[in-house]
């Protein structure tokens, strides 16, 4: 065993190493850097079982790091997680089949990783003791992974998740909020845009219908409210406060991925819609850099909306990043959320007047290191990946605390957005919901 960790540390410090040679990478360079990614997180950080219904399988783990001499990994918020690395595999299929390859091992990964969204759904309400749920309600676990996992993994010695909260009424830890369902707007928006496959896409729907539904409490008075609450006891997990402000778009993105009206307590009224462009105008109200600003671009980028209505999305996007970044230099990112414009243009098309050249994406993808990005302390010293790939990752880039290394499902979907829209031509700009 401690051959096996001393060969970790060695490898992450000759990463680290090797970043300064990576600035001067080519595209086929960034290509095997993809692949090798795509490799270490289908076998490493991911139980592949080959069954979406198997507990603990199918679900990226965010990072993997060192503690009390034990190797470390980590589950947190996986159903965020989830939602990008679905976005990757639509991306991916996609590109395979430009370039004529066969799409077949993406396909059933994808299809995998969309049916584990129904495992923990089917899995929430026995967390709490029921066993008289048989169908998914939109009521769901983040992940479902702890140490019984650990013969699944050979490089990890000890699984932390929030799965240790099942059933715990004082926590909230495992259970659904807005901010897992952002992530997974993206990649079910994706899906539906880029995967001929009527069956899954038929699935992708039902989920986000569900998910939709899991977040719209009707109380046994007939009050409706956007809330989440556990359906065994009754425990409120996220508060109509925390939700309302963007209802209307959570509404408008749910009929768009759904193909149902999911407008509720009068969220697609024009005073919800006027509260969402307040919302979207006043995204700089948090000075420190948190959650809700993903949020809220997420959904702007999935619903094509700017905040003027004149469907510029893609300005907005660029212009809000590069503007967020300003306010936060000491994040060290040109720009925050980088992949959420190009994620706009293949949705939606390019209706922009002021197009990126490809400089930006271009030296951030030479950037990344061959064996991936990470944060390791040796000695009281702290190694750390050069900027922009410093941070957890460029999702979350105010996550530079966070130790290991990680999934590199951000480089993954900014390289797969940044192929398809500027190496390749998208054949239709139809939004993907029609």
């Amino acid at each position: 065993m401690k051959i096996k960790r001393f060969t970790f540390v060695i490898n992450f410090l000759f990463l680290v190493i090797c970043i300064s040679s990576a600035m001067a990478q080519t595209p086929q360079e960034n290509k095997e850097k993809y692949d090798l990614y795509r490799i270490r997180l289908k076998y490493e950080m991911m139980y592949y079982s080959g069954d979406a219904m198997v507990r603990g399988s199918h679900l990226p783990m965010e990072r993997r790091y060192m503690s009390g001499g034990k190797r470390v990994g980590y589950w947190a918020d996986a159903t965020w997680w989830q939602g990008h690395y679905v976005a990757v595999l639509a991306t991916e299929y996609y590109l395979k089949k430009l370039h004529g390859e066969s799409t077949d091992a993406t396909l059933e990964e994808l299809r995998l990783a969309v049916q584990t969204y129904n495992r923990l759904d089917l899995e929430a309400e026995q967390c709490w003791g029921a066993d008289t749920f048989y169908s998914p309600n939109g009521y769901y676990i983040r992940d479902d992974v702890n140490n019984d996992n650990l013969p699944n993994f050979s490089t990890v010695d000890v699984i932390h998740g929030d799965y240790r909260h099942c059933g715990d009424t004082l926590s909230t830890s495992n259970t659904p909020s807005q901010d897992q369902a952002w992530a997974s707007y993206l990649g079910f928006a994706l899906t539906l845009k880029l995967v001929d496959d009527s069956a899954l896409c038929s699935e992708v729907r039902q989920i986000a219908r569900r998910m939709l539904k899991g977040m719209q409490y009707t109380s046994p008075r007939g009050r409706k409210s956007w809330q989440v609450v556990n359906p065994v006891n009754g425990n409120v997990d996220q508060v109509a406060g925390d939700i309302k402000w963007l209802k209307y778009a959570h509404a408008r993105v749910g009929t768009m991925l759904s193909g149902e009206d999911m407008n509720f307590d009068r969220s697609g009224n024009a005073y919800w819609r006027s509260m969402w462009d307040v919302v979207q105008n006043n995204v700089f109200l948090s000075n420190s850099g948190n959650f809700r600003w993903y949020g809220i671009m997420v959904l702007s980028t999935v619903m094509n909306d700017d905040a003027r209505g004149s469907r510029h999305c893609y300005d907005w996007l660029v212009k809000k990043g590069f503007s967020l970044a300003k306010k936060r230099p000491d994040l060290q990112q040109p720009m925050l959320f980088p992949h959420l414009p190009l994620a706009n243009v293949v949705l939606h098309g390019y209706n922009g007047k002021n197009p990126q050249p490809d400089t930006l994406y271009v030296q951030m993808l030479n950037a990344a290191p061959e064996r991936g990005a990470g944060t390791y302390t040796v000695s009281d010293t702290t190694i750390r990946t050069s900027a922009p790939w410093h941070s957890l990752s460029l999702f979350c880039p105010w996550h530079t605390g966070s130790t290991g290394d990680f999934n590199m499902i951000d480089y993954m979907l900014l390289y797969n957005l940044y192929c398809i829209v500027y190496q390749e031509h998208l054949p239709d700009y139809q939004p993907f919901w029609e």
